[in-house]
């Protein structure tokens, strides 16, 4: 954790919650069972503290990890988008796997950069981007 916040803080990042979605089932077993997920929220600059705040324990809705061990259901991401960013800026998912959290900001209006080392996931995130841009065009077309 300490080269986390290092890394962070160099790159002008600030931590200023901890989220913790909380699961009904183990995921994995060792000393303890893992029930939960957990997300730093960092915010860079002085960002106005949002008018409702999100509790820091969240629901969380179990995809199957079909497309990637550790994707994230966009519906848990959305309320984040949501509260901590403004349509039209820019929301980074520095480890987007399947990118679930760009989806999240597509939907929501945000732009959005995704950087993932594994090409295959890359190109999941682009086609599921894709599938996006074709529900808003339709959406808007109404």
């Amino acid at each position: 954790m300490d080269a986390f916040f290092r890394a962070w803080k160099s790159a002008g990042f600030t931590p200023v919650g901890h989220i913790v979605w909380r699961k009904n089932y183990a995921s994995s077993t060792n000393f303890l069972n893992a029930r939960h997920e957990q997300a730093y929220l960092l915010a860079k600059g002085r960002p106005a503290k949002p008018a409702s705040p999100l509790d820091d324990i969240r629901p969380w809705e179990y995809t199957g990890n079909r497309a990637h061990p550790t994707e994230k259901a966009v519906s848990i991401l959305e309320p984040l988008v949501q509260t901590f960013s403004r349509p039209g800026d820019l929301v980074l998912d520095p480890f987007s796997g399947s990118g679930s959290t760009l989806v999240a900001a597509a939907l929501s209006g945000r732009s959005y950069l995704g950087i993932q080392l594994e090409s295959r996931y890359c190109q999941l995130a682009e086609k599921r981007l894709a599938g996006v841009g074709r529900f808003i065009q339709r959406q808007f077309a109404a």
